[in-house]
């Protein structure tokens, strides 16, 4: 799947929730950009690969990606939101797993190119999220396969709990 197709498949969710639960999506950036952060903590928390206090090392793969996934999902809509999306369809993750300190290193810049989307809502900081979101899964040691196959599962579980009241 390609990038283009998942903004297709995330903008049919979005005009789903948005039509179910009457909103506009341009009304819940905001809303979207926290839920984004919540999505990349709660992958962070996962990973632990900041937890120098712990002795336990991650959760399993599939909790990973699925978290990752979650956070992707608010990713495109944030990118549908603002009418932009990156101008490459391919998508090259395959490198190594990086070590704890460069994927802590990751979601720190992950975690400032939020805050500056926030300030200064353009395609240039957008492309600066968006590239830095996608690079951390190859940090994660995941494919673009990986991530597209998990994305589908997550957004088809996604349409389920819409039409299941969640």
């Amino acid at each position: 799947m390609d990038l283009q197709a998942l903004f297709t498949h995330q903008q049919k969710l979005d005009s789903y929730i948005e039509e179910k639960r009457q909103v506009k999506a341009e009304d819940v950036f905001e809303e979207k950009l926290l839920a984004f952060s919540v999505e990349a903590g709660e992958l962070a928390n996962e990973v632990r690969s900041f937890k120098f206090w712990s002795s336990r090392g991650p959760s399993e793969d599939s909790v990973i990606l699925e978290e990752y996934v979650d956070g992707l999902h608010f990713l495109l809509s944030i990118g549908n939101t603002l009418a932009l999306s990156p101008e490459a369809d391919a998508v090259d993750l395959e490198q190594d797993k990086a070590d704890e300190k460069e994927q802590t290193a990751a979601f720190l810049e992950l975690f400032a190119a939020v805050s500056l989307l926030r300030i200064e809502p353009s395609a240039e900081t957008y492309g600066a999220l968006f590239s830095a979101y996608l690079s951390l899964a190859g940090l994660l040691g995941y494919t673009w396969e990986d991530v597209t196959h998990a994305y589908a599962q997550k957004n088809e579980e996604n349409y389920n709990r819409q039409q299941n009241g969640y």
